[in-house]
């Protein structure tokens, strides 16, 4: 298999996995609209270009440390197929507390930049 089509290969599985995350994560939809919707409100309100990729990628780690959540979310289901188990809860609160911390990241940012912006400081 040559170069091209390996990578093509990697794109639809990764292109699986989007759509997966869209029809069936709702944290992850959620999500990927703000990050639609701060591509478009940042400009709107006075950030900069360089703002708006900032507030933007906040979002977009956000979106990617969801992806990883669900990722170990999902493969600790299978591996416990519904049982409880105390370190496997302990996997999945801590997979969640980095999403908690990013999107905490996200709305600092956002607003450090329009409390900038409206006080007039750089």
């Amino acid at each position: 298999m040559n170069e091209i089509t390996r990578l093509m290969q990697a794109a639809g599985y990764a292109f699986e996995g989007l759509v997966y995350l869209l029809k069936e994560e709702k944290n992850s939809r959620l999500l990927m609209v703000i990050a639609v919707l701060a591509l478009i409100i940042c400009p709107l309100i006075g950030f900069s270009a360089f703002q708006t990729c900032i507030v933007f990628f906040a979002v977009i780690v956000t979106v990617v440390a969801e992806v990883l959540n669900t990722a170990i979310e999902v493969t600790l289901d299978l591996e416990t197929q519904g049982r409880f188990h105390s370190k496997v809860k302990i996997a999945k609160d801590v997979a969640a507390c980095s999403v908690l911390l990013c999107v905490i990241n996200s709305i600092v940012i956002f607003f450090v930049i329009l409390f900038s912006n409206l006080l007039g400081t750089p």
